[in-house]
């Protein structure tokens, strides 16, 4: 038994010290020349990481007077939000003033910050026109929704982005005759053809009304074709050759081995996929401000910071080993652990971190480690009831904070939204954690 105790001792440790090792130093993999981390960047606010200022005016020589109205001002500014959203842009303001059509947008500064700047006074006119005839074959009323995907290339490891744009039925019926009428089919002529015993070659020959025989060449059907279009300008121009009744048309953008070409290519994709899957802005506007704003903090402001919280949490650690001997080392390790999942799932669940969600963090460690005390403290003989017992205080006690980070998370303000998040997040852990390793980590612990 003792064996068996000593073994999930060194497993839950072992279990700790992996997540530690992801969370805190991350998961590289080689990529040509350079290291790459698989997991996931933090997401960091515009008070931590600076932010892009633009200002968006009504072009004045590509609209009328009579579209230069309240209606189509406050529908240009709800779009441009839809389309940021569409993105996953967290951290954003859009503010219009009504009287005169000028639109503010603040953005986080980061890599994707040019791609999307580049796109976002487009109007997003799209269409699929017969390229000899300009007929209008299908546009944006006909798409249900645009999305983007990296397809795996066996070719020298490459991969390729793709997008995709789905019609509603309604496109969908259209999309189908379309390739149908556009197949990439030549036909020839049928000519008569007259051949003798000793010619090597054929000749097509005709005979006219006076007897006299005329040499005729085929001729070649052109294949009709359509060109898909975006505010006027050619996007592409293609025939079919099968029909396709699914209603999606697949688009490549391009491929490569590198991530941060990769990265580029779908940042380009990305915002070319908002723009289709929501509807063209009534208006044509012209950027006529583009200002970078830095953080008034300073990275070495925050490093302090987080130098700060670890330097407390290392004194709690030995404060905690001091007074509860083996079990406290059991907490501190559990601890540490508890930490390393939690920064982890914040990574993977994309949550915005401001300067008040690092204040939560802490927070959320501290309240951690208030149940862990609570357990220890109720611990006697049978550590499952202790355990029981504990964490129903701990809920009873975290219920109003938990309903404060729920209503936080609803906050129009990042920075509150911020610390909702994050204090959610690290109340479910904490719950779940807890419940499954510590537990197991003090029961295998007692003798």
């Amino acid at each position: 038994m003792k064996a068996q105790k000593k073994l999930n001792i060194v497993l839950i440790v072992l279990i700790i010290t992996l997540i530690s090792i992801i969370s805190f130093i991350g998961i590289f993999y080689q990529n040509r020349n350079e290291m790459v981390d698989k997991i996931p960047e933090y997401t960091l606010g515009t008070d931590l990481l600076g932010y892009r200022k633009v200002i968006l005016e009504v072009d004045n020589d590509e609209n009328t007077e009579e579209e230069k109205i309240y209606d189509n001002f406050v529908k240009s500014a709800s779009i441009i939000k839809k389309r940021l959203a569409t993105m996953k842009i967290t951290d954003y303001t859009v503010r219009c003033d009504e009287s005169t059509g000028q639109i503010e947008i603040t953005i986080p500064e980061n890599n994707q910050t040019e791609y999307i700047l580049a796109d976002i006074t487009q109007q997003g006119n799209f269409d699929i026109k017969d390229n000899s005839t300009g007929e209008i074959l299908m546009n944006n009323d006909d798409i249900k929704s645009v999305k983007t995907q990296t397809v795996e290339s066996s070719y020298m490891s490459s991969k390729s982005i793709s997008m995709n744009i789905n019609f509603n039925s309604k496109g969908t019926k259209k999309f189908k005759d379309i390739t149908k009428n556009y197949q990439n089919v030549i036909s020839n002529e049928t000519v008569a053809n007259e051949t003798t015993q000793n010619e090597t070659s054929e000749e097509n020959t005709v005979q006219t009304e006076d007897g006299n025989n005329t040499e005729e060449t085929s001729t070649e059907e052109k294949a009709k074709e359509v060109s898909l279009n975006i505010d006027g300008t050619s996007m592409m121009t293609t025939t079919f050759s099968e029909i396709i009744d699914n209603g999606i048309l697949s688009l490549s953008f391009g491929n490569g081995s590198e991530e941060s070409d990769l990265k580029i290519i779908k940042y380009q994709a990305e915002s070319l996929a908002a723009i289709l899957e929501n509807e063209p802005l009534p208006l044509k506007y012209k950027v006529t401000g583009n200002l970078y704003i830095s953080t008034p903090i300073e990275q070495s402001n925050i490093n302090t910071i987080i130098y700060i919280g670890i330097a407390i949490a290392c004194i709690i650690f030995i404060v905690t080993i001091i007074k509860y001997k083996t079990k406290g080392l059991a907490i501190s390790i559990s601890e540490i652990g508890f930490i390393a999942l939690y920064l982890l799932i914040l990574r993977y669940t994309n949550v915005v971190l401001s300067l008040e969600g690092i204040f939560g963090i802490g927070v959320v460690y501290f309240i951690n480690h208030i149940f862990n005390i609570m357990y220890l403290e109720n611990e006697k003989n049978d550590a499952k009831k202790s355990y029981v017992v504990s964490l129903k205080k701990f809920v009873l006690t975290t219920i109003p904070v938990f309903i404060l980070s729920v209503v936080c998370c609803f906050a129009g303000w990042m920075s509150i939204f911020s610390l909702g998040m994050v204090m959610f997040w690290g109340l479910i852990v904490s719950i779940i954690y807890n419940s499954i390793i510590t537990q197991l980590f003090i029961i295998n612990m007692k003798k």
